[in-house]
């Protein structure tokens, strides 16, 4: 039932709710002592980062974790973090997705210059923390999403969505990359989407390796376009197998396939951390979810608590084919999947706003020989 028969504010209203006194790990607990409080927006931001910095598994997150806080970050990766509350919900979807519109094209401005990479949407809400994994949620995920990605409504389940980063070249030609586009939300903690778990209410997160590789070598960060894409590259390798956090017993829910005996091990020389094994493959990595999913239903459904689960010997699906080779300064073909990642699209400045990237329906097969 779409929010033109319901208002988004009762469709939210009507979640399902896990009881008052669940156990979301200390640190979600913790930051949501903040995040779900009467505080202000300001130190609820701080909060937020604060969490990011240490229990969000993906590394491109806590590199910009520091956004906020008037901080250069690491490698000057940096992301929009546009905040909404319950107060932005009663105002209606027309009001909501107006303000995930203008913050869109704020982020965007920022992204044409090279100083943003990704786009975080935290839509605060005790509701939305407390949501119950099940039917009720993803049909609020598909509303939020199609408040948010209006040029792909009517928004599908288990579907590939992209966004479109703007980057402007050295030489001033305009060009579009692709980013991810993600859900995280407080009920997958101990579910099979644990790793997708956040404080506070409803995330989307969207990043770009690729416009963050090249924004690097345009600022002068990274003298080579060759090592800000190698340095891209081992940051991915390193978000891969980092799950899990937050609570004991649950392992990550994506993690390192191995090399087929008889292919040449990659050298790491023990700069990646322990949970990459030393013959990990390069190209191609496992989850128990498509992770560029916007919103997977299996996954979002499940509330199975996977505690001390291992996984292999469960019913749960294993995506095994889940690509990494396209951290590349290959250029691709424009009718080719990786086209747009990480080398990006020229286009007019009329269309700097524009999202030109069709959706794709996620299918658990090789994508391609390599």
């Amino acid at each position: 039932m779409s929010v033109i028969a319901r208002s988004l504010d009762s469709l939210i209203d009507d979640l399902p709710q896990l009881p008052a006194d669940t156990d979301f790990g200390p640190d979600i607990d913790r930051a949501n002592l903040i995040l779900l409080s009467d505080a202000d927006r300001a130190e609820k931001r701080a909060a937020f980062w604060k969490w990011c910095a240490r229990f969000t598994p993906c590394l491109f997150g806590r590199l910009s974790s520091h956004a906020d806080k008037g901080i250069a970050p690491s490698k000057g990766l940096t992301a929009y973090l546009l905040w909404l509350d319950d107060a932005d919900l009663a105002l209606g979807a027309t009001h909501v997705s107006a303000e995930i519109q203008r913050g869109r094209r704020e982020f965007k401005d920022l992204a044409e210059r090279g100083e943003a990479s990704g786009f975080l949407i935290m839509i605060n809400s005790a509701r939305l923390a407390y949501a119950a994994p099940g039917q009720e949620l993803i049909d609020v995920c598909v509303e939020l999403s199609n408040l948010y990605l209006t040029e792909h409504a009517p928004i599908q389940q288990d579907v590939i969505y992209t966004e479109a980063v703007p980057l402007r070249t050295a030489e001033g030609q305009l060009t579009l990359f692709k980013a991810g586009c993600n859900i995280f939300y407080g009920g997958a903690h101990r579910t099979r989407n644990h790793d997708r778990r956040v404080p506070g209410g409803l995330l989307f997160s969207m990043n770009s390796p690729g416009h963050y590789a090249q924004s690097m070598h345009l600022r002068g960060l990274m003298p080579k376009l060759e090592d800000a894409i190698e340095f891209v590259r081992d940051t991915a390798y390193r978000s891969i197998g980092n799950g899990g956090l937050g609570v004991d017993g649950v392992a990550s829910q994506s993690w390192h396939n191995r090399l087929a005996e008889g292919k040449c091990p990659v050298q790491h020389d023990g700069k990646l951390p322990g949970y990459v094994p030393k013959d990990f493959d390069p190209a191609r990595y496992s989850a128990l979810y498509h992770t560029d999913v916007l919103v997977p239903t299996d996954a979002t459904r499940d509330g199975r608590d996977v505690t001390g689960v291992a996984y292999e010997e469960t019913d749960l699906e294993i995506w095994s084919h889940l690509i990494l080779d396209y951290i590349t300064d290959q250029r691709f073909p424009q009718d080719h999947l990786n086209y747009g990642l990480f080398h990006g699209h020229p286009t007019e400045d009329s269309n700097k706003y524009h999202n030109p990237w069709p959706a794709r329906r996620a299918h658990n097969t090789e994508l391609f020989e390599y």
